[in-house]
């Protein structure tokens, strides 16, 4: 199985949360979503 984080739309300007992506990271997602 493989894990994804989906973390939602970010709006008129680029904001990603840096720290949730590191975590995922470490935990062994395999990809991250955003549009």
């Amino acid at each position: 199985m493989k894990l994804g984080l989906s973390i939602g739309y970010s709006g008129g300007r680029m904001s990603l949360p840096v720290e949730r992506i590191q975590l995922a990271e470490r935990l062994g997602y395999d990809s991250i979503w955003t549009a």
